[in-house]
């Protein structure tokens, strides 16, 4: 029986087209920053046209984008470079806002750059639907003087949209710098011009890219007071040091090509396999599901089982089934997720939850087969009690 894989909210596999396109690029001699031979201006020049494609599908200039090597060292270094940026223009400021909806790789740097420069860290409410609260948000906007404003596009685990131009407008209207981790929120309209965003990072390897490569969008990087975190040779005008590593980027373009041309598509097809998937489980177990159903990642469900420990039935489909407990870099730790506490589910409950996400691979009979298999083992562990 082929293994079946439900967690595209942790990685997408790369699109055929992904692998045509870094194929030929990955025998091809030739650094892009050697100026003096033709070789170099070949690889500068696959690099030059991928930046004009992400700027014209993420509306920005191509002079405001920075090649990491993922969303974490993106979002690293938005709030590094960025918190600087921001106090100088805004020195009596003294609270950051963001919330529990945030990847690791925004909150762990928050808090470092908090203690670092005596700021505030406060967090916003966050609704049962797993959104922000935008009324929450407003009152502590008024009621501190904030510096900095991190807010995800969609959340990696529950996989809710978040209302994120209400979220820029209020930042605008107080002035606060706004940095946005989009590395989930490939099926929303990111344009980063429109939204007049300060930081927005994407990452490859969750739009059927190669992993290893992402972007930080900023209209500060030319700001002389933006620091980079990596030094050494004076690639990107100095402000992330290192090679580029011209397959990757020639894939992740085509990546974000593809899914830009088709996205419509692909999220309505995305939304009725997870819907199948979840009449499918509807229809024998007593499910709860978490977060806007409507306003979230097409393809992402969080819910839980009732009284059926999530990781017990992880490790039971195993190896049949793909899905996870919450985010790849959480594993498999068990303590009481800080996204569920500020929603209101209960531990006992949040036990019970994970996650699961269909995918452009993912096939109808796969769906059955895993609301098949699922409605199986929770009979079996039923049974066992």
């Amino acid at each position: 029986m082929k293994n079946i894989y439900l967690d595209y909210n942790s990685h997408t596999p790369c699109d055929i087209s992904v692998i045509k396109a870094m194929q030929s690029v990955w025998s091809q001699p030739g650094n892009p920053h050697s100026e003096g031979h033709s070789f170099g201006w070949k690889k500068q020049t696959l690099v030059s046209d991928s930046l004009m494609i992400f700027a014209n599908i993420y509306d920005c200039f191509e002079e405001e984008l920075l090649f990491t090597s993922g969303a974490t060292e993106a979002n690293n270094l938005a709030i590094y470079s960025g918190i600087p940026i921001a106090k100088k223009n805004n020195p009596q400021a003294d609270t950051i806002l963001t919330s529990h909806l945030e990847h690791k790789s925004v909150l762990n740097p928050l808090e470092i750059a908090a203690d670092k420069y005596n700021l505030n860290l406060v967090y916003l409410e966050v609704t049962s639907d797993g959104v922000i609260d935008l009324q929450d948000m407003k009152t502590k906007l008024e009621q501190n003087n904030v510096l900095w404003v991190s807010c995800t596009m969609t959340n990696g685990v529950i996989g809710t949209n978040q209302p994120i131009y209400k979220v820029a407008e209020l930042c605008q209207h107080y002035d606060a710098m706004l940095h946005v981790d989009a590395s989930q929120a490939g099926y929303m309209n990111i344009a980063c011009h429109d939204l007049e965003v300060d930081f927005l990072t994407i990452s490859a390897h969750k739009i059927y890219g190669p992993s290893g490569i992402g972007l930080l969008y900023s209209k500060h990087i030319q700001n002389p007071e933006f620091m980079p975190i990596i030094s050494g040779g004076g690639q990107q005008d100095g402000l992330r040091a290192g090679t580029l590593p011209v397959p990757l980027i020639v894939g992740f373009a085509e990546a974000a090509r593809v899914l830009d041309e088709g996205k419509e598509a692909e999220a309505l097809r995305l939304k009725e396999l997870r819907d199948t998937l979840l009449y499918g489980l509807n229809q024998a177990l007593a499910i709860q599901v978490f977060g806007d159903l409507d306003e979230r990642h097409p393809g992402n469900l969080y819910l839980a089982i009732e009284n059926i420990d999530s990781m017990q039935l992880l490790n039971n489909v195993q190896p049949n089934i793909a899905f996870s407990l919450g985010s790849a870099c959480d594993g498999l730790n068990r303590e009481y997720s800080p996204i569920m506490k500020s929603m209101g589910i209960a531990k006992e409950v949040a036990e019970c939850a994970f996650r699961i996400c269909v995918g452009r691979m993912t096939t109808i009979a796969e769906i059955h087969s895993t609301i098949d298999m699922i409605v199986a083992e929770v009979n079996n562990l039923k049974d066992l009690e």
